[in-house]
């Protein structure tokens, strides 16, 4: 194995996402803009909990972003509702950058060759309401490949949510409880992780605005870090703005959406103290027949 191999997997993977990181990687624009927070509702929530759907037309949605290193992100999501108000909501998403180049440990003009290395996570599950109360389990299908060398494996994700008092909702959630299969000289460790968070709605005649508030722990980097959002809705206008810190790392973000009729399209943009490139996201959301 060339030196500049184990170079890709020790410091590409966790700075760019493209090993099991590309799990906790924002989805949609959303997610980019408001941070990632376990009590948004909606087709595109990260809470299994939280997922929802018109009563008579499935929801479907598509995003497309680039990450950092440009990484490509692509999410397909869908949801219907069941008998009992159950939620049924299957997902797809894909991480990829093709234009990493092979080359040795000394210096030299050109590269042996390029690879790519990519990840795919296929995802189902259900949610449940009881009253004030929401549960929801999805499974995940999870695949990703470095070069000539393919892991795979499976995860499990929990969610719950409560809705309080007040306009207020308590969400939280453990995600990426699994194992995958070796890659290489080991197997790659699922980022496990735990969140929490609070919303607060607000109205005031046509106006709707959303304070969010949530931490998550992630096993991967061993860190905690906290987020702030708020969405601001007036007729079909959206205004979403986010930040979040944790350990050397500071990060802010905006994005604005419109709904026409059953469609909606949102984007979002992300900028970083570390200086490493501009997330961006753009998503179509529209009910089915």
């Amino acid at each position: 194995m060339h030196s500049v191999f184990k170079i890709f997997l020790i410091l590409l993977f966790p700075l760019y996402g493209i090993g099991t990181q590309f799990l906790v990687l924002p989805v949609n624009a959303e997610e980019l803009s408001l941070g990632n927070h376990p009590t948004i509702l909606g087709i595109k929530s990260g809470n299994p909990a939280l997922y929802s759907a018109p009563e008579l037309h499935p929801d479907f949605s598509v995003s497309r972003g680039l990450w950092l290193g440009d990484v490509t992100l692509t999410h397909l999501s869908y949801a219907q509702v069941l008998k009992s108000k159950k939620i049924f909501h299957i997902s797809a998403k894909y991480s990829g950058i093709s234009d990493l180049e092979f080359r040795e440990s000394v210096p030299q003009d050109d590269a042996f060759s390029t690879f790519s290395s990519y990840g795919i996570l296929l995802k189902s599950g259900l949610s449940i309401q009881r009253e004030n109360q929401k549960f929801g389990l999805s499974l995940s299908f999870i695949s990703m490949g470095l070069y000539t060398d393919v892991s795979s494996g499976l995860g499990l994700n929990l969610g719950y949510a409560l809705n309080l008092k007040n306009g207020f909702t308590f969400g939280a959630t453990i995600k990426n409880l699994g194992k995958m299969s070796e890659l290489s000289s080991g197997s790659p460790i699922l980022p496990i992780c735990v969140s929490g968070g609070l919303s607060k709605k607000i109205t005031f005649n046509e106006y709707h605005n959303t304070l969010y508030g949530s931490a998550d722990w992630n096993q991967v980097s061993d860190a905690v870090k906290v987020y702030l959002g708020n969405q601001f809705r007036w007729n079909q206008l959206s205004i979403m703005s986010g930040f979040s810190s944790s350990k050397n790392v500071v990060e802010t973000s905006g994005g604005f959406g419109l709904q026409i009729s059953r469609y909606q399209i949102t984007y979002g943009i992300k900028f970083g103290s570390q200086n490493l490139g501009i997330p961006q996201t753009i998503s179509f959301q529209f009910q089915l027949p």
